[in-house]
């Protein structure tokens, strides 16, 4: 069972399984440009099947039921500020937008922004 360390508010058992076990994750890198309108998610560790390594995944469940999820660094810390600044203003996430980049060393990258 997979460990989780911080989450949307009200997971249902349902929400839980989809996050973290889903058979049908798809990479949130393979989704630039796109809205994703957020029913719940995730962050939780979980150990890489081969090396044993424990990596911390965010997990995004979407409105329409798909489940992306990545294990970027990048994305975890601006997705977790966008979080933190809708609570601030007491307003729950309901929609981001993927976007993906390349950096001065010219490695792609993936992030978000929040959406309207």
């Amino acid at each position: 069972m997979a460990n989780i360390l911080n989450s949307s508010k009200n997971l249902t058992l349902n929400d839980v399984y989809k996050l973290t076990m889903s058979k049908n994750t798809q990479k949130l890198s393979d989704c630039d440009g796109q809205v994703i309108e957020l029913k719940a998610w995730a962050v939780y560790e979980d150990a890489d099947f081969k090396t044993q390594e424990v990596k911390q995944i965010l997990s995004l469940l979407t409105e329409e039921g798909e489940t992306l999820a990545t294990i970027s660094d990048t994305f975890r810390r601006d997705f977790l500020s966008i979080v933190e600044l809708c609570e601030a203003y007491g307003q729950e996430l309901k929609k981001i937008r993927i976007v993906t980049g390349t950096s001065k060393n010219n490695r792609k990258f993936v992030t978000c922004e929040l959406a309207d």
